[in-house]
């Protein structure tokens, strides 16, 4: 069974560099840091409430990793889902005819891990990890919520339900600000299917360039978003002046990711 979201990982090309933001000017704690030889890593796991952030740096040129920093530079790479049972849900996956790129479990920083081909989930590449025991275990909420960019909510939300168990749950209209939101609810964080609310729009230009594809971005909630900002700006960090966001009853800031190693962080708040 899938039942929250582990981690979403993100390739930076120093640890060391993006730990003085995500440790030490954001207050995480890291909960794991080594690297995996076979895969040419060094990863660094940070908790945030129930999820955690993974810092991916390549150790060495030739692996898949290195060859996506160096062509995406540093951004988003995967959503890491947390399973029970990692070798009941690929056998389940693979009755069903899902594009794999593993068959079989191997092993990685979050336990026994295995990625789900990116074409099967509309451009989002997926990971399933089966921590061991005595690993991170958080239950405070963590992520308020992820993107995806999608053509289609229904089509996709379809996939995710087929390749994760996981249902959307409500649609939201924000016409208004270029967007319709589909949510899907894992753990405590929503999983947003975005799609653009008219063929012209800026978003639908994106898909059209760049494909279906998740945003790079995590959104944190937080109680006193004004005291947020401020506490960011004066760790030297360039945050927007707080807005309506797209979700009724919602204010937001976002750090830019140019500026948090290509991990753009929004702060919400519920009014």
């Amino acid at each position: 069974m899938i039942d929250l979201i582990h981690h979403v990982g993100i390739v930076v090309h120093s640890a060391d560099d993006a730990l003085v933001f995500f440790r030490d000017i954001m207050g995480l704690t890291v909960s794991e840091d080594r690297v995996i030889e076979e895969q040419g890593v060094r990863g660094v796991l940070l908790a945030i409430g129930e999820n955690e952030i993974e810092l991916l740096q390549p150790t060495r040129d030739d692996t898949g990793v290195a060859r996506y920093l160096e062509t995406k530079g540093e951004i988003l790479h995967h959503i890491c889902f947390r399973t029970n049972d990692i070798r009941a849900e690929l056998a389940r996956l693979q009755s069903q005819g899902v594009d794999l790129i593993d068959e079989s479990p191997r092993d990685g920083l979050a336990g026994e891990i295995a990625f789900i081909h990116p074409k099967a989930m509309h451009g989002v590449l997926i990971e399933l990890a089966q921590p061991p025991s005595g690993s991170h275990t958080g239950t405070e909420k963590g992520f308020d919520h992820l993107a995806a960019m999608v053509n289609d909510i229904d089509t996709a939300a379809e996939d995710w339900s087929q390749v994760l168990g996981l249902e959307l749950s409500a649609k939201i209209d924000a016409s208004d600000h270029g967007i319709l939101i589909g949510q899907i609810i894992c753990g405590q964080t929503v999983m947003e299917l975005v799609q653009p609310a008219t063929n012209d729009s800026p978003l639908a230009e994106r898909i059209g360039s760049v494909g279906e594809h998740p945003a790079s971005m995590i959104a944190i909630e937080v109680p006193d978003i004004e005291e947020e900002i401020s506490r960011y700006r004066s760790a030297g960090m360039t945050v927007s002046d707080s807005s309506p966001g797209p979700i009724p009853g919602t204010l937001r800031a976002s750090l830019t990711a140019e500026e948090t190693y290509g991990l753009g962080i929004q702060l919400i708040t519920y009014v």
